[in-house]
């Protein structure tokens, strides 16, 4: 799959994983990130062992975002944690975004519909972000 790594200063702001077809699994996401993002591909007859994930402490400190663009266009700026924007990407259908650091918006292209994924619990709609605009 083609993946782009967004950066500024070494610090990874977002990563994007293009539409395609997953030929083997990876992950896309270090394995330091509170988010973890991969493409699993098995063949028919083979078996995941069943399992309980153990539940270690963590401490998170940062809200990162999987987003997942279902159907659609839009338009996704990139932005550093002092608001200037780094870099602006078109996603199309099947496409994702990890959003690991900074900040981002949406412009609208087409109807579009995307499934987001991200740290919880939601602390409200004040407290959960500061807006740029």
């Amino acid at each position: 799959m083609e993946t782009e790594t967004i950066k500024e200063g070494g610090k990874i702001l977002a990563i994007i994983i293009r539409s395609g077809k997953v030929m083997k699994s990876q992950f896309f996401s270090p394995e330091n990130f509170p988010l973890q993002i991969g493409a699993i591909s098995k063949t028919k007859g083979e078996k995941i062992r069943a399992h309980l994930h153990n539940e270690p402490i963590r401490t998170v400190r940062t809200t990162q975002e999987f987003l997942y663009l279902e159907k659609g266009k839009v338009k996704v700026s990139i932005y550093n944690n002092q608001g200037k924007t780094i870099a602006k990407r078109i996603l199309k259908q099947g496409d994702k975004i990890l959003s690991a650091s900074g900040g981002h918006g949406f412009e609208i292209l087409e109807d579009t519909v995307f499934f987001e994924v991200k740290q919880g619990p939601y602390p409200g709609y004040d407290k959960a972000k500061t807006y740029l605009e």
